[in-house]
């Protein structure tokens, strides 16, 4: 058991609370916040804190917190550095990605 399962478990908890909001499924379910999702699983993985992530890929704190927030959206009105995402990539050695498509939830947003 990782040492943080329960901040995952109860990140998780929040989710499915957050959900109900008007908006909010959308945010949730989109690119940006499972970009963001994915940076901090790796960076966690590999033991690194934000501040560490943000030098070792030679951008600003600001910039990984935006990400790793997924709050990249013009409607947020925050903006980072366009080569920002690339370098952080190439720090935590994120060559590809392949994405897990939840045929189920496609299903329901068709309709």
């Amino acid at each position: 058991m990782s040492k943080y399962s329960n901040l995952k478990k109860d990140f998780e908890e929040m989710k499915k609370l957050v959900r109900e909001l008007p908006g909010a499924a959308d945010y949730l379910d989109g690119p940006e916040v499972a970009v963001g999702q994915m940076i901090l699983a790796r960076q966690l993985e590999l033991g690194y804190n934000q501040q560490q992530l943000a030098d070792l890929a030679g951008v600003s704190l600001e910039d990984v917190t935006v990400i790793q927030a997924g709050m990249t959206h013009p409607n947020f009105g925050y903006t980072v550095q366009p080569d920002s995402l690339a370098k952080i990539f190439k720090a935590l050695k994120i060559v590809g990605v392949r994405p897990i498509v939840d045929e189920e939830a496609a299903t329901s947003m068709t309709h």
